[in-house]
């Protein structure tokens, strides 16, 4: 059933031509798939029972979530800036629920779950409800499907699975903090709504940091309250929690942060990708801004600043002598700036990428070089390697940067500024770091693109 939910999910994407990368990424299959799972879990399939009914009802409400994501999804990314998660599926699932359990149809006749017993707590079935969690995010209550969930995730992502354990052990504290009956917490009814939103607040929605695993540890054990309390409103009318206190949590986090924790920079929407991958991305951006603080201070006291050079190695500097002796026509040891800054943008040109004027002329004078000057070997290497190092890192940067400011010539406030600096733990700039920045700028505006050159070139 979960594959028949996948493919009428799918198809009626490719029917109604939506976007072919979240086709690819099965962005648009995923809610179908859990539809159809939850169709065959929760209805009559799971007794033994079989009939067309329940494949039609699987194809119907499949189809269902990919018209959700397409409009009320959109919507609320383009207005409220936040993602559908698995709305769609909980939308989807709970109508047919609703018609399951009212429509006077003996062919929808629904799962009745029994009332747990409260009973000693097994420690060896409390370490095994883990792994069980990790299933029930597909509704599979078996031990053994519930390892092979997990190893699953640790093929994918290590560090995910390692959040989702940590989310996972904060359900079960929360549901044995809140006595609940012990058979709940065997069946990992009190983890998997903890593992998701662990994993999408520590890994997804922000890089794996200190300070992104305690909101997602904190987001963990309240989505397993609000799941604790959820189920107390819908037993009485029959209805299963699904992952309604995951979207609950999540959303509301991601809102909030945004507003009481800026420092907390999330991951821009269109760059979601693996925790792995959000982890490097931080930890680039993290070396970048704190290499720019020591420039900036050394640049400050007059401390003369070749350090990319310095630091490269013999075969780099071979590389760079060749080419300098390649622009040095005249063979007098030197370069003009106007012959450097010519081969720059004719190397730049070939690739259809001009070197913007403005971004050398930062450069030269970060490095106090007289743009109607000379270059010796030295100050030339130091302004390649700067410049090799500015194209290597733009992008991640301005991609890090985008959820603080989407348009990268808006200007930057210093209040902006200091919640980079603080995002990857580093202090305010000093009124003394802000009157130099100032100063290199000529008085015009820090806009995003030059505060990246300032970081990248400095």
């Amino acid at each position: 059933m979960g594959c028949v939910g996948v493919l009428s999910a799918t198809a009626t994407a490719q029917l109604l031509k939506l976007d072919r990368h979240q086709l690819r990424n099965g962005i648009l299959g995923y809610n179908g798939l859990l539809v159809g799972v939850a169709i065959a879990t929760l209805g009559a399939a799971r007794n033994g029972e079989w009939n067309l009914l329940w494949l039609l009802a699987a194809l119907l409400f499949s189809a269902l979530t990919t018209g959700l994501m397409q409009t009320v999804g959109n919507w609320l990314s383009r207005q409220l800036s936040f993602p559908l998660l698995t709305l769609p599926f909980i939308v989807a699932t709970l109508l047919f629920w609703a018609v399951a359990i009212w429509m006077p149809h003996p062919a929808l006749h629904a799962v009745s779950f029994p009332t747990p017993n409260d009973q000693p707590v097994d420690w060896l079935r409390l370490a095994a409800s883990l792994p069980i969690g990790f299933g029930q995010v597909f509704f599979m209550d078996q031990f053994i499907s519930g390892v092979l969930v997990l190893l699953a995730v640790v093929l994918a992502t290590p560090i995910g699975a390692g959040i989702g354990l940590l989310g996972g052990c904060m359900g079960l504290l929360t549901g044995l903090v809140l006595h609940s009956p012990v058979e709940t917490i065997y069946a990992g009814l009190w983890n998997y709504n903890a593992i998701l939103t662990a994993i999408a607040l520590a890994g997804i929605f922000y890089a794996p940091t200190l300070r992104s695993l305690l909101v997602g540890g904190c987001g963990a054990a309240l989505a397993a309250l609000v799941g604790g309390l959820l189920t107390l409103w819908f037993q009485p009318i029959q209805l299963p929690v699904l992952t309604l206190p995951f979207c609950f949590v999540t959303i509301a986090a991601l809102i909030g942060l945004r507003h009481s924790f800026p420092a907390l920079v999330p991951i821009a929407f269109g760059a979601i990708a693996t925790p792995e991958q959000h982890r490097q991305r931080y930890l680039v951006v993290k070396e970048n801004i704190m290499t720019f603080r020591r420039h900036l201070q050394a640049a400050i006291r007059g401390i003369p600043r070749h350090f990319l050079f310095e630091t490269a190695s013999a075969a780099t500097k071979g590389d760079l002598m060749y080419l300098f002796n390649a622009i040095d026509r005249d063979f007098d040891r030197t370069l003009s700036v106007a012959e450097l800054t010519a081969h720059l943008r004719q190397i730049k040109h070939n690739v259809n990428d001009q070197v913007p004027g403005e971004e050398l002329a930062y450069l030269f004078r970060a490095l106090k070089i007289d743009c109607k000057g000379t270059l010796e070997f030295v100050e030339f290497g130091e302004v390649m390697l700067r410049q090799q190092h500015f194209f290597t890192h733009y992008k991640e940067l301005m991609t890090y940067f985008s959820p603080i400011s989407t348009h990268a010539d808006h200007v930057m406030s210093i209040d902006k500024i200091n919640v980079v600096m603080y995002s990857v733990g580093e202090p305010p700039l000093s009124a003394q770091e802000i009157r130099f920045l100032r100063s290199q700028v000529k008085g015009t505006p820090i806009t995003w693109n030059r505060f990246v050159e300032m970081v990248l070139l400095t």
